[in-house]
């Protein structure tokens, strides 16, 4: 049969001319593979289903580059790159990581100053350090065992470091905040509500903080998959003689949450957009399930009387209460698990087009404490 030319009406009973139909088909295309050998299609199948296995213990993190080199290894994060020939695992890399993004030279001051008086930080790299002391090498050559309190803050402080900075999302003056006591818990939970977001499946955006005009949220988000846009505000309860603040630790049956003002004050700023608060309650661990501490009660209690100022109406969409305890057990055991318990508005006062970008963000909160350990990962 004579070839039909790309505008003339092909005989396969379709009606369509042959350039938008059989020209298209793969019977005239013999170097298109028709059929995946077996081998490459179980293989295709493992990586799909190893990468989905990374999101849902990892979330929407952009993957580890690395690559070996000249007897090292250099991992890129972000627009920056970093090397050394003692990196055998991820952990390892986290372990110096932090300190390039601190700097040696503010490190080494810490180190110098009497542990007491040192940074909150460097009091968590000394614990650490003195626990890996008495961790003894496998026939690998590395040391295994669940981290203490110490070590898993100093990591996870690290790995939320390396997450924005991998999303090129961190800021000068956040790790400015860090480094500065009086500033650090709050930091801190505004790190952890970032890496949150960015964990969900959002970018990053922060404001003009240089515009007095009006108060601003800690950043603004996006979510990549559905558009949907948030303002983001994060608030931590300061405890005496906890995380760097001054005077003399409460304890544990004479604290109570009391978090009625921080609320407020993280409600008070306007938004055209949907808001989330993220709330750090700081508080001690309790070795009881979620819904048996005693402090579901006053959660209640303190939702109940905003909702009632509000006229029934919600200023927020969702709150994010978290309490991550790890800090408070010094000892050499496996640190405390932390709690998170997410609240979504049922009368908001500006509605969400997407729900599921809230429930990504409460998704994303509960993988908190979940560290690559190899690069592999």
């Amino acid at each position: 049969m004579k070839k039909p030319g790309r505008n003339d009406t092909y005989p396969c009973g379709s009606g369509k001319k042959f350039k938008k139909c059989c020209l298209l088909s793969i019977r005239y295309h013999p170097r298109i593979i028709r059929h995946l050998p077996e081998e490459l299609e179980r293989e295709i199948k493992e990586r799909e289903s190893a990468e989905q296995l990374k999101k849902q213990r990892y979330g929407e993190i952009r993957p580890i580059i690395y690559a070996d080199f000249d007897r090292k290894r250099f991992v890129a994060v972000g627009s920056q790159l970093y090397w050394s020939s003692q990196w055998q695992t991820f952990i390892d890399f986290l372990m110096d990581y932090i300190k390039h993004v601190l700097g040696s030279h503010w490190g080494n001051a810490e180190i110098a100053k009497p542990l007491e008086h040192r940074h909150e930080i460097m009091k968590w790299y000394d614990a650490m350090c003195r626990f890996q002391i008495k961790q003894v090498k496998g026939t690998n050559g590395l040391k295994e065992a669940i981290p203490n309190g110490p070590m898993l803050s100093y990591l996870l402080l690290s790995y939320d470091l390396y997450t924005l900075r991998h999303h090129n999302a961190l800021q000068n003056k956040l790790i400015s905040r860090l480094k500065n006591p009086e500033q650090f818990q709050g930091a801190r939970h505004e790190l952890f509500a970032a890496a949150t977001c960015i964990r969900a499946g959002f970018k990053i955006e922060y404001e003009n903080e240089a515009d007095r005009s009006k108060k601003h949220a800690e950043f603004n988000a996006t979510h990549n998959s559905t558009g949907q846009k948030v303002s983001v505000e994060a608030k931590s309860r300061r405890r005496e003689g906890v995380l760097g603040h001054p005077g003399t630790r409460n304890t544990d049956d004479k604290i109570r949450l009391c978090i009625g003002r921080l609320l407020n004050a993280a409600l008070s700023k306007a938004s055209i957009d949907p808001l989330v608060v993220f709330l750090d309650l700081n508080i001690p661990p309790l070795s009881v399930r979620l819904f048996e501490k005693p402090w579901i009660d006053e959660i209640n209690i303190t939702l109940d009387r905003v909702e009632q100022k509000s006229e029934g109406k919600n200023r927020y969409n969702l709150i994010v209460l978290s309490n991550m305890p790890f800090y408070y057990d010094k000892s050499d055991n496996p640190s405390p698990r932390g709690d998170i318990l997410s609240v979504i508005a049922k009368h908001p006062v500006i509605p969400v087009s997407h729900p599921e970008a809230l429930l990504a963000i409460h998704d994303a909160a509960n993988k908190f404490g979940n560290i690559p350990i190899k690069f592999e990962e």
